[in-house]
């Protein structure tokens, strides 16, 4: 281990600003793209990252969607409310819906029931997300769509966790409203189903607008023009503080620009923090961010390193797509600094890494914990995202992890 990298993870383990700005951005609350929690957090953030010392700057651009300002599910055959939150984007609706239980919601599922959905409502339910085994909630709500769907309900598969949150659609005209429902929810209608026909009201007033995004920026120059993007989303869930997806996140990257960006004049490469927000809606930041940049400058970029909940295990995981850069910096960090950074072969959709990948540019997504559903991100999208969910010494131990890799990267 040379004496640089000795410092930088000493650095590290003894930093109470890292601790400071996950309570602070957790202070701010969920965060949900274009509100008023989101803009007090982009102000922190912006103070944070002027700090730095770097050339700050930042990316506009508009968003429209759909805002709901008011919603519920009840059960018909006896009135009672299930506990329910109305996905991003979810559109108005007031009316009642037949359901149609299709368990996990696989495409084998929807395909085994393609004659019984036309107008219904679909129940599904809500998987650990970090798994090659996965069928991502957007797929589900593809296939109901596909299926002619009339609405689209997600159950909790984590119990006394209440509803489960996620993107419901874009906000164009036409998409079917969606719903994430919680466990005992979710359990409460199957059962109801397995008896006879069930029926739900499904209620939700949602108002179109349009929100300013802002990407914020913080460059370092290296002795070439070439560049590492070290990323992490901004925005979050409304449920509870967005801690682990994506507050650990933000700490860590901070963190590490402010022990890697004073030292990038001597790497080969520089270092661009970038602070993307829109993560929530379909990954909307960072593909404004990549859709800037002309073939020139994506060339320019060596790699991305994105950030998106470094905590809630006790090992980090890189989900590389197999592209053999990313897999020789994970070989090299995990040598220099005596810790483990584990590679996931399979490309994913998840976060904002795969519009860098799309575009041509290797990119790996840091996260803690995959193919092991007792891991804290099971907890994603819910109310027990928490910061008294992000371990101190996870905190620490991803911020390490994140400065050698992007370390290595730069040079």
């Amino acid at each position: 281990m040379s004496d640089t990298t000795r410092d930088i993870i000493g650095d590290i383990w003894l930093s109470k600003e890292l601790t400071a700005d996950l309570t602070a951005i957790c202070d701010t609350g969920g965060r949900v793209a274009g509100t008023a929690s989101e803009s007090a957090a982009q102000e922190y953030l912006e103070s944070r990252a002027r700090a730095l010392g770097g050339t700050y700057s930042e990316q506009t651009f508009t968003v429209s969607g759909q805002r709901s300002e008011g919603h519920a599910v009840h059960l018909v055959s006896t009135g009672r409310e299930l506990a329910s939150y109305p996905l991003l984007n979810c559109s108005s609706v007031d009316d009642v819906f037949e359901v149609i239980d299709l368990g996990r919601g696989t495409p084998a599922d929807f395909e085994g029931a393609r004659e019984l959905i036309a107008g219904r409502a679909v129940l599904v339910r809500h998987e650990f997300p970090f798994s090659t085994n996965h069928v991502h909630r957007g797929v589900k709500l593809g296939l109901a769509r596909e299926y002619g769907a009339a609405a689209f309900l997600i159950g909790n598969n984590q119990p006394g966790a209440g509803p489960v949150s996620g993107s419901g659609g874009t906000g164009a005209p036409g998409e079917i409203p969606a719903f994430g429902l919680s466990f005992d929810a979710a359990g409460e209608l199957a059962t109801e189903l397995a008896f006879g026909p069930a029926s739900v009201r499904l209620s939700n007033t949602a108002t179109p607008g349009e929100w300013t995004g802002r990407n914020i920026f913080v460059d370092f120059p290296g002795r070439t023009d070439e560049v590492v993007v070290l990323s992490a989303h901004i925005d979050g869930h409304g449920l509870a503080e967005s801690a682990m997806d994506n507050g650990s996140g933000l700490s860590v990257v901070l963190e590490v620009a402010r022990r890697l960006g004073p030292r990038a004049s001597e790497s080969e490469r520089g270092l661009r923090l970038a602070l993307f927000t829109f993560e929530e809606w379909a990954l909307t930041g960072s593909a404004e961010y990549v859709a800037s940049l002309d073939d020139e400058a994506r060339s320019r970029i060596h790699c991305n390193v994105n950030v998106d909940t470094p905590v809630g295990y006790a090992r980090l995981f890189g989900l590389t797509a197999g592209h053999p850069r990313i897999l020789d910096l994970l070989r090299r960090a995990s040598v220099e600094g005596g810790t483990p950074v584990h590679p996931v072969y399979a490309y994913t959709s998840n976060s904002d890494h795969v519009n860098f990948l799309d575009a041509g540019i290797p990119a790996v997504r840091l996260i803690g914990g995959y193919n092991d559903d007792s891991a804290g991100s099971r907890l994603l999208l819910t109310a027990a995202d928490t910061r008294h969910r992000v371990e101190p010494l996870d905190l620490k131990h991803g911020a390490i992890v994140t400065a050698l890799v992007t370390k290595a990267a730069m040079n």
